[in-house]
C-alpha cells in the first residue's frame, strides 16, 4: 500500500513537488514541516526527526508494536494474515476477543430489554443508529456475563484484565483464609462500546438503567478501568467514525457524553467526538489536530460546566487551537437539543464563537458597570488572550477587549505578560517537542545538498562534492557522514527544497556564508566578553590584542552581509 494513501488517511497532505507535506501530527508546530516521499516510501519532520516508513508511521500514530501495525495495514489492503493457533494468539487478541464477544452478549440482552430499548428510542435514537453504535444492555446481575464468557473458554484472569470483572476477598464458611470470587463490573447499565481509532473495542461505558430507573445514589456512568487496550487519557468516543468528517469539514465537534455524540452523528454533524466523562488531556487534543486545528465546544452551558471545561479550553489554546463555543439553551444538553430541532442544533455549531468573542459578549451582556467589567475581562477573559500562541491573532483580541473597555491597549498587554507563568505551566503539561536551533537547520540543509547531489552521477553534478565537504569541515570541526537512517532523511530534505532550483551552487555558497556568520557572531560575543574580563585585571595588552580581533570579526561579519545582499 503507497505510504501517501495511509498518511492521508490520518493528516491533510498538500503536493509539493514529487512529494507531499503537511503539518507534523507527532508535534506542534505552525509551518509544514512533515514531509511524504511517494517516491521512497518514506515520511520525516524536519522539526522533530521523526520518520521511518509505512510501518513506522502507522507504529507512531497508533501507538501500537510492528505486529499490529502489520495487522492494521493488512486490514486495509484486505491481505489476509495467516491465522494463528488460539493457543498461541497474544495477549491483546484474547483481550479483544473478549470485548468482541462482550459486545454481543450484551445487543443481545438489549433486544429483550423493553424498557431500556424505549428509553433510547425516547431519547430520540432510531434503530439503525443503535445497531451501527452496537449498543447494549448489561443485566442486573452479579455474574451473567462472567459465566458467558467463561462458556467461551477464556479464563476469569483474562476476563479481569479486560476490565468486566471484579475480584472481591471473601471468608470461606470454616472461616479459613479467603477465597477470590470475581462478579461482572456492568449490572443495571445500558452498555456503549468504547472503540480504538482503527474501530475496535476496548472498553465500555454503562449508563445506569434499573427497572425503568435512570437515577442511582451510585456512578450514574461508568466507565472500563484503565486495561492493556483502555487508555481514557488516549480514547475519544467516536473517534474513529469521525475521523474522515473532522479532515473534510476541518472542525471538530466536541461534547461530553455519548448520547450527545450519537445524537450529533445521526443528525448529520459526523464530525463530533465526546470525552465521555473523563477530562480532556493533550492527548486527545493532539489526536485531533492530526486532522483539524479547528475545535467547537459545546458543553454544559451552566457556570458549572464553563468551570469544568477551563483545563480543556486552556490545553487547546496553548496547543495552537482555535477554539470556539457552541451557545447552547441553558440547562439542555445536545442531545436533548436535537432530538427536539436537528436544526438548532446545527445553527448553533454554526454560530459558535471564538471563546475571546465568547466571554467578552456574554461579560457584556450582564450589564456590569465599567469598573466591574474591567474587573471580569480580566479574570476571565485575559487569561485566554494570554495562551494563543499567534501573535497577530493575540493582537487582534487585544485591540477589540481595549474597544469594549474603552481604554487604551497598553494595561492589556501588561497583564498579559503577567500571565506567562500559567502559560508555562499549561505548556509543561503539553510536552512540546522543540525545534532546531538556526545553526543545526543550516548544517542539515548543506549535507543534504551533498548527499544529494552524492547520489548523481559525476557529470549530474551541479556542486562540487569533495570541496563541499572540505568547506563544512573547516567551519564547523565535524564529520560529514551521518547515520544511514539520518542521511536518507536529509537527502529528502534537500530534494523537497532545492529540486528545480536554478542556482544550486548560490544557494549552497549562502548556506555556507549564514553558517560562517553565526560561527562568527559566536566567536564576536566570546571575545568582547574576555575585553570586559581583561578590562576589569586592567590587561591593557590583552585588551588591545581583542580589540584588534573583534575589528577583523566585524569586517569579516560584514563582508559576509554585502555578499548575502549580491
Amino acid at each position: 500500500m503507497p505510504i501517501d494513501q495511509v498518511v492521508s488517511s490520518y493528516i491533510k497532505l498538500e503536493r509539493a513537488g514529487s512529494n507531499l507535506k503537511a503539518r507534523c501530527p507527532f508535534h506542534n508546530e505552525k509551518t509544514p514541516s512533515f514531509i511524504v516521499s511517494p517516491s521512497r516510501n518514506t515520511y520525516h519532520c524536519f522539526g522533530c526527526n521523526r520518520g521511518g516508513d509505512i510501518f513506522t508511521f502507522v507504529e507512531e500514530i497508533e501507538g501500537v508494536d510492528f505486529k499490529r501495525a502489520l495487522e492494521i495495514l493488512a486490514d486495509r489492503a484486505g491481505i489476509p494474515l495467516p491465522r494463528m493457533d488460539p493457543k498461541l494468539k497474544s495477549e491483546s487478541e484474547r483481550l479483544y476477543k473478549i470485548l468482541e464477544d462482550a459486545t454481543e452478549y450484551f445487543e443481545n440482552n438489549l433486544e429483550n430489554a423493553k424498557d431500556a430499548l424505549g428509553y433510547l428510542k425516547g431519547r430520540g435514537l432510531t434503530d439503525d443508529t443503535i445497531e451501527e453504535w452496537k449498543l447494549g444492555y448489561a443485566k442486573n446481575e452479579w455474574r451473567g456475563l462472567l459465566e458467558h464468557l467463561k462458556s467461551k473458554k477464556f479464563t476469569e484472569a483474562e476476563i479481569e484484565k479486560a476490565g468486566l470483572i471484579i475480584k472481591s476477598e471473601h471468608k470461606t464458611a470454616s472461616g479459613g483464609s479467603a477465597e477470590a470470587r470475581y462478579y461482572d463490573r456492568f449490572r443495571g447499565r445500558i452498555m456503549f462500546p468504547l472503540r480504538s481509532a482503527q474501530g475496535k473495542v476496548v472498553g465500555f461505558s454503562g449508563r445506569y438503567f434499573v427497572d425503568g430507573n435512570t437515577e442511582t445514589d451510585s456512578a450514574k456512568y461508568i466507565n472500563t478501568p484503565e486495561t492493556p487496550l483502555y487508555n481514557k487519557s488516549r480514547l475519544l468516543y467516536g473517534y474513529d467514525k469521525a475521523k474522515q468528517a473532522i479532515m473534510h469539514e476541518d472542525s471538530t465537534i466536541l461534547v461530553e457524553g455519548q448520547m450527545d455524540l450519537i445524537m450529533s452523528h445521526q443528525a448529520g454533524v459526523k464530525n463530533t467526538v465526546a470525552t465521555s466523562g473523563t477530562a480532556l488531556t493533550p492527548e486527545h487534543l493532539n489526536a485531533l489536530k492530526r486532522f483539524s486545528q479547528n475545535v467547537v465546544m459545546a458543553f454544559d452551558s451552566d457556570e458549572a460546566g464553563f468551570a469544568a471545561s477551563e483545563r480543556g479550553f486552556n490545553l487547546a489554546l496553548s496547543l495552537g487551537m482555535n477554539v470556539q463555543i457552541a451557545k447552547l439553551p441553558k440547562g439542555v444538553d445536545p442531545a436533548d437539543l436535537i432530538n427536539k430541532d436537528p436544526s438548532e442544533w446545527s445553527r448553533s455549531i454554526k454560530e459558535a464563537k471564538h471563546i475571546i468573542d465568547f466571554y467578552l459578549d456574554t461579560l457584556i451582556e450582564q450589564g456590569l458597570d465599567p469598573r466591574a467589567l474591567k474587573l471580569e475581562v480580566s479574570k476571565r477573559v485575559i487569561p485566554y488572550t494570554a495562551l494563543i500562541r499567534n501573535r497577530i491573532d493575540q493582537a487582534h483580541f487585544v485591540g477589540k477587549i481595549a474597544g469594549a473597555l474603552n481604554i487604551i491597549e497598553e494595561p492589556i498587554w501588561d497583564e498579559i505578560k503577567k500571565q506567562g507563568e500559567k502559560i508555562n505551566e499549561v505548556l509543561a503539561e503539553e510536552n512540546i517537542v522543540k525545534g532546531k536551533g538556526r545553526e543545526e537547520n543550516i548544517r542539515d540543509k548543506i549535507l543534504g545538498l551533498i548527499y544529494w547531489q552524492g547520489e548523481k552521477k559525476k557529470e549530474k553534478r551541479v556542486i562540487d562534492i569533495d570541496k563541499a565537504k572540505e568547506r563544512y569541515i573547516d567551519i564547523t570541526g565535524l564529520k560529514v557522514e551521518p547515520s544511514l537512517e539520518g542521511k536518507e532523511n536529509l537527502i529528502l530534505q534537500a530534494e523537497v527544497y532545492y529540486r528545480g532550483t536554478e542556482h544550486l551552487e548560490k544557494e549552497l555558497e549562502d548556506l555556507f556564508l549564514h553558517l560562517e556568520m553565526i560561527k562568527l557572531d559566536g566567536e564576536f560575543a566570546q571575545s568582547m566578553a574576555e575585553i570586559r574580563q581583561a578590562q576589569t585585571k586592567k590587561d591593557e595588552k590583552k585588551m588591545e590584542e581583542l580589540v584588534i580581533l573583534c575589528h577583523k570579526i566585524s569586517k569579516r561579519i560584514n563582508d559576509i552581509k554585502g555578499k548575502l545582499k549580491e
